[in-house]
């Protein structure tokens, strides 16, 4: 089947077209508006030679309406708010086009291409925290298919304010742009989250803090999902992983100290195109019911 993938993140799209299970081609490019997704589609149709796909999946990290195709906010990329992905680029190919949560399009991509685990979590540590979950070898939806929202657990009621409209979230804690949130409270510096761990690594005090304070928070939420699933692995992916060999064992502590049992945390094996492998296999794990394409 000519499948084409599309992983929408928060700094980042990526876009593949895929003859089943074999990647043919990519790109990988600055994330803006939905003119750029179509006209990179266009230049892998071009380049692999096909006339057109026979099916669009597409991963996005923001609140949606998955049987409209329509994402309904975006905090971390307001310009894609209302946007209907589905309408759109059903109108410019001509095919089938499903739209998810990236995360969940993420656990997708380790079910089908990755540790093809049956009872896991995927989470994605990044500019933001995400997540999905596959139990019996099949994805957990929700009612609406927001489930595995693991990001958007309040761990700190009192906690920094998180975009979603709460506070103290995972998110708003552990992600990148909630380290660079601290980092410009404490710090009083506009600092990325990977300079905030460099400085960490180099003794800075108060960046070890907010280091510290993140991984924490993270391996807290883990616990929690260990406690309530029980899965078999626990599947770890995004931008801060890059910094695994120092962040990991934080992390990791964390969870080991809140958990009953050993978590089995685990890195992604297809690295940052993990979202890209899920939105290409999306089409096949969509719920029929939900179909609006």
């Amino acid at each position: 089947m000519k499948l084409i993938g599309v992983d929408i993140g928060g700094t980042r799209t990526r876009v593949g077209a895929f003859a089943g299970e074999a990647l043919l081609a990519r790109q990988a490019f600055p994330t803006q508006g939905i003119e750029e997704v179509v006209k990179a589609i266009r230049a892998l149709i071009a380049k692999v030679g096909w006339e057109g796909p026979e099916a669009i999946g597409v991963g996005a990290p923001a609140p949606m309406d998955m049987r409209a195709g329509v994402i309904l906010g975006c905090p971390n990329l307001p310009h894609w708010r209302g946007v209907e992905v589905v309408k759109e680029l059903k109108g410019e190919f001509g095919c089938p086009v499903y739209l998810a949560n990236d995360a969940t399009c993420a656990a997708i991509g380790e079910l089908v291409f990755g540790y093809r685990s049956r009872d896991f979590v995927y989470i994605t540590w990044s500019t933001g925290v995400g997540g999905g979950i596959v139990s019996g070898g099949r994805v957990v939806w929700g009612i609406t298919g927001q489930a595995g929202e693991v990001g958007h657990m309040v761990l700190r009621p009192d906690g920094p304010p998180c975009r979603c409209g709460k506070r103290g979230c995972l998110e708003a804690i552990a992600s990148g742009t909630g380290i660079a949130r601290a980092a410009r409270e404490r710090l009083g510096e506009e600092l990325s989250a990977a300079e905030v761990v460099t400085r960490a690594r180099d003794g800075d005090e108060v960046a070890l803090e907010i280091v510290d304070e993140a991984c924490s928070t993270l391996g807290q939420g883990i616990a929690i999902l260990w406690e309530l699933l029980e899965p078999e692995l626990i599947v770890l992916g995004g931008g801060l992983t890059g910094s695994w060999d120092y962040l990991g064992p934080k992390v990791l502590a964390s969870a080991q100290v809140m958990a009953r049992g050993n978590p089995q945390v685990v890195l992604t094996k297809l690295g940052d195109d993990v979202g890209l492998y899920g939105a290409a296999a999306l089409p096949h794990h969509f719920p029929k019911e939900w179909t609006s394409s």
